[in-house]
């Protein structure tokens, strides 16, 4: 086993950048982001020197092993932790870009390469001495294969993704080295710890209820590498419901000055469960009393045997500190075999008048202890929640790594939040509807609860798929990206909801009882122009209609935007309440843009006015003529239209009052005026070709929209196009004159 290892000392330049970036007078030195695998590497190393690891090896190390057709091969290992009891082997996997990666023949190999691992170090070291070895797949940006994934459990390989490092890492980083007892309980649960092996400590047992307890004092040291928090942060795959809260760092550090600094102690018990049978010998004396007895507990010697139902605070105050502070006396609550329901319920029982559990916490959690309940409304919330987790969770669907984690930092693209998915999965009754307290099936509704759930889960990873796939790079900026957003998520739930009320009614596909496949093919057909939508990518289009949208008018707002855009191919869509809603939409559409049209008319004449004025002057000449007039007018032809037009009228307004949209281009491009309007006039069009060195054609394009509000018994109305052409025309012209002075600079 060839070995680089580092001692103590950090790998340099652990930051996105290789150099830092230098500017001087002579000369500058510029910075080279990282290679995704090389960030990783350099991550995965701090985590591990975080956790108190202090051999560590990072690249350029390898194992040699026994191929299947016997012949000699090597494995390249990212990073190697090791100390006296564990051996922690990571291998890195990335994309630059999210997308799915094939890890079959890496797994193949990672199990062979393991078994070598194993009876080199039983070599190396004493023979008294068996390392548990963790094999970790650490992988960034990598949609993970189903069949991967049971691969590499079938190898004896763990896999690490961004949703569990943003957790350790952040873990670790609050409680220090005494963290790296959570990390070892989620990959080594269950097996013994070594230096454990009977401890025993004189405890009294009881029985509250039904529920067997025992009462002791030991100390943080022992309990420490025994203990689990069930945080919600993690979102476990199992879908056992998870309760506590992230902690809190302010409070361990202010546990923690209590217990140095005033000598502190805590007279309160922390509530564990143990999940094992503890072996408990009675006392030859002092048992005759029914309920308590007084015997020597032996503490369970393996790990996440020991989950923290309440004090989680008061255990992790003793992480960053060491010798004698470990030994302090700790009093504990142990029950046994405690279901993970009561935990939850016991936990809500415990903190119902303390700190306020914030909304996500509640949402996750008391929907979790709903899940049977006989109440319709409270079970539909129970699986959506469940629902919602499990997508969360699933390292091959579009929604890991999107959800906000309360207690922790989000990163830019965790723009999605727990209670709002739930809210959407509800709202749109694709698990059924609550009628008169009678639960109605919806489109994902099985058999059992279980088959929802899965049903569900399958359903909406594959249309979120569709979604994703259509652009990429808009899903994975989250909120910049308009379309992973609480709102986004919300609508297009609503969308496949609508899609399959109108499946059902035109008879061509029963929803309900259709394979998942099936029906998401059946309403790709439907979403296909809202996907076609997002893939053209109009940044322009998409922030207009999709942009802050919030809350429950946000969603509506955000399904019926979605819903013009299908209703455009496909004009018979939707149910007859959504198309009236639409026509009425359609209406006010057509009346903001009229109003729009008139003010922006009014907006350029205004601005030729008063910019001709600030040119010329209005002194009057020889001819009755203002400067402004003479000199900024030379088309013979538009001054006489103008002057029959006043004639006509028998106006007292003033001239330049009835120039037309057309007068105003020739009055722009003439060559004496031209520099006065270059930055405000000059809007070159989509679908313009460059190269040219005055772009007025959109003041004729402005021109025929203006007509429709001019003249509205003609029948004309807006196209779709028109709408896009007004709204890039009124950006592009308030953009420029908002951002440059009237005349041009001296």
């Amino acid at each position: 086993m060839a070995q680089s290892s580092q001692r103590f000392e950090p790998p340099q330049n652990t930051g996105r950048f290789r150099v830092p970036y230098k500017e001087g007078k002579l000369k500058s030195r510029l910075s080279q982001p990282k290679g995704m695998d090389e960030q990783l590497k350099d991550d995965i190393w701090c985590f591990l020197y975080r956790m108190g690891y202090r051999t560590i090896s990072l690249g350029g190390m390898s194992i040699s092993y026994e191929s299947p057709d016997r012949e000699a091969a090597r494995k390249t290992i990212s990073v190697l932790a090791e100390d006296d009891e564990t051996v922690v082997v990571v291998e890195c996997k990335t994309r630059e870009d999210r997308g799915r990666k094939a890890l079959a023949k890496e797994i193949a190999a990672s199990q062979l390469a393991r078994r070598a691992l194993q009876k080199q170090l039983q070599t190396r070291h004493q023979a008294d001495r068996k390392h548990k070895i963790l094999w970790l797949y650490a992988t960034r940006n990598i949609i993970w294969a189903e069949k991967d994934v049971e691969d590499a459990g079938a190898a004896g390989i763990k896999i690490i993704t961004e949703n569990e490092y943003q957790y350790f890492d952040s873990f670790i980083r609050y409680m220090g080295p005494a963290g790296r007892f959570q990390f070892l309980a989620e990959y080594f649960e269950g097996q013994d710890i070594p230096g454990l092996e009977n401890v025993r400590i004189p405890a009294t047992q009881g029985v509250f209820g039904k529920n067997k307890f025992y009462s002791f004092v030991t100390t943080p040291r022992r309990l420490l590498k025994i203990a689990f928090i069930n945080h919600q942060a993690l979102n476990h795959p199992d879908g056992r419901p998870a309760y506590q809260r992230m902690i809190a760092p302010a409070r361990i550090k202010e546990i923690e000055h209590f217990i140095v600094h005033r000598g502190g102690y805590f007279p309160t018990n922390i509530l564990v469960n143990f999940n094992k049978v503890c072996r408990f010998d009675l006392l030859p004396k002092d048992n005759a009393d029914p309920v308590t007895k007084f015997g020597w507990l032996y503490l369970p010697k393996a790990y996440k045997s020991a989950w923290i139902i309440d004090g989680q605070h008061r255990l992790y105050g003793y992480s960053h500190l060491s010798g004698k502070y470990l030994d302090q006396p700790i009093a504990v609550i142990a029950f046994e075999l405690l279901p993970v329901r009561d935990e939850a319920e016991l936990f809500v029982t415990i903190n119902h008048e303390q700190k306020s559990v914030p909304k996500s916490v509640l949402v996750g959690l008391q929907a979790d202890l709903k899940i049977n309940s006989s109440v319709p409304k409270e079970r539909l919330g129970a699986l959506a929640s469940s629902v919602a987790k499990a997508l969360g969770s699933d390292t091959t669907g579009p929604f890991f790594q999107r959800f906000s984690v309360q207690g922790m930092h989000s990163l830019d693209n965790q723009s999605l939040t727990i209670p709002e998915v739930v809210n959407g999965i509800t709202r749109a009754g694709l698990l059924g509807r609550v009628v008169q307290n009678n639960h109605v099936p919806g489109p994902f509704t099985g058999i059992t609860d279980e088959q929802t759930i899965r049903r569900a889960h399958k359903t909406i990873n594959q249309y979120f798929h569709l979604i994703r796939d259509a652009n990429p790079k808009r899903w994975d900026q989250g909120r910049e990206g308009f379309v992973a957003t609480n709102p986004g998520v919300r609508g297009f739930l609503m969308l496949f909801a609508e899609c399959c009320t109108h499946l059902q009614m035109s008879g061509a596909v029963d929803p309900a009882n259709v394979s998942e496949d099936t029906l998401v093919q059946a309403v790709s057909d439907f979403v296909g122009p809202a996907l076609t939508f997002f893939q053209d990518d109009d940044e322009t289009e998409i922030r207009a209609r999709f942009s802050r949208k919030y809350g429950e008018g946000g969603a509506r707002e955000y399904f019926e935007n979605l819903a013009e855009i299908v209703c455009v191919v496909h004009q018979d869509f939707g149910s007859e309440s959504l198309r009236t809603t639409l026509a009425l939409k359609k209406d006010q559409r057509r009346s903001l843009a009229d109003a729009e049209i008139i003010e922006l008319s009014k907006d350029m004449l205004d601005t030729v006015v008063a910019t001709l004025k600030k040119a010329y002057g209005e002194k009057v000449g020889p001819t009755g003529e203002k400067a402004f007039w003479r000199l900024g007018v030379e088309s013979r032809k538009i001054k006489a239209s103008a002057y029959a037009k006043q004639l006509e009228n028998k106006s007292e307004q003033p001239i330049e009052a009835f120039l037309d949209i057309v007068d105003l281009k020739e009055i722009v491009k003439q060559r004496s005026n031209w520099p006065h309007f270059e930055h405000i006039f000059n809007i070159q069009m989509p679908d313009e070709k460059g190269g040219k060195h005055l772009y007025l054609d959109w003041i004729d394009k402005f021109n025929e929209l203006r007509r429709i509000p001019a003249h509205p018994s003609g029948g004309r109305t807006y196209s779709e196009d028109d709408y896009e052409t007004l709204k890039y025309i009124k950006n592009i012209y308030y953009r420029n004159k908002d951002s440059l002075p009237l005349t041009p600079s001296s």
